[in-house]
């Protein structure tokens, strides 16, 4: 298979892959150490990994490493332009090929750009069991841009499907510069999910840690990470 005049090389047999994400240039990955398969793992565990410009993609947070027995999965991007809607609709494929293989719960979790991406998705149906977005982002830092971040964060929320997760979480941090209006986002998203059907947790600037990337910290693992997989893998 070629794609842009190069060979993209297939790291699991197509039937785990999801052709429309593929033919987007984009793919779900698996995590390092292998799969247990869909009838044996308790679910697939897609990471929506934050931007980046080079190098390999950001890595998931040490709390995801709580949720055990599931098949890791990423969602791979490109690491320059990484457009919103083509890596929207790419996640919304994937999930469906991951359900289509076997796996009985999907959970999808993203940082930053990639929760913005995991947000948009919310349009879809059937989308996952569980979400969780830390500290969404797509639209910079710069003041001007703050009502338009804003505006676009809310619309996404609005158009969240009834039936796209049985549970949507949200982890906001204090001093995020990428965060235009904490409160606001929070009410928004809470609303979303109420029209959506599903459960709702909402982080909100807990004291520490701090920062957009605060969802790396261990400090975050240790107070939040025993809940947030309790969270993900359900039922509750």
């Amino acid at each position: 298979m070629r794609q842009a005049g190069r060979r993209l090389l297939l790291p699991l047999p197509a039937l785990l892959l999801p052709r429309t994400a593929l033919a987007e240039g984009r793919v779900f990955r698996p995590a390092p150490g292998g799969l247990r398969g869909p009838e044996a793992a308790a679910g697939a565990l897609v990471w929506a990994h934050a931007h980046y410009a080079e190098g390999a993609p950001p890595d998931p947070p040490p709390c995801l490493d709580r949720l055990t027995g599931w098949d890791r999965w990423r969602l791979d991007r490109e690491g320059a332009r990484d457009p919103l809607e083509a890596g929207a609709a790419a996640l919304i494929a994937g999930c469906a090929r991951l359900r289509a293989a076997g796996y009985g719960q999907v959970a999808v979790v993203g940082e930053s750009r990639g929760a913005f991406v995991a947000l948009l998705a919310l349009r879809q149906p059937g989308l996952a069991e569980a979400m969780l977005l830390l500290a969404p982002a797509a639209h910079g830092t710069r003041p001007e841009r703050r009502a338009e971040a804003l505006a676009a964060f809310e619309a996404a929320c609005a158009a969240a499907a009834p039936g796209a997760v049985r549970r949507g979480g949200l982890v906001l941090f204090a001093g995020d510069p990428y965060d235009p209006d904490p409160a606001a986002r929070a009410t928004a998203f809470t609303a979303g999910m109420a029209r959506a059907g599903a459960g709702c947790l909402v982080i909100d600037r807990p004291p520490e840690p701090t920062g957009h990337g605060a969802a790396r910290d261990a400090a975050f693992d240790a107070r939040f990470g025993a809940r947030l997989a309790a969270f993900l893998g359900g039922p509750g």
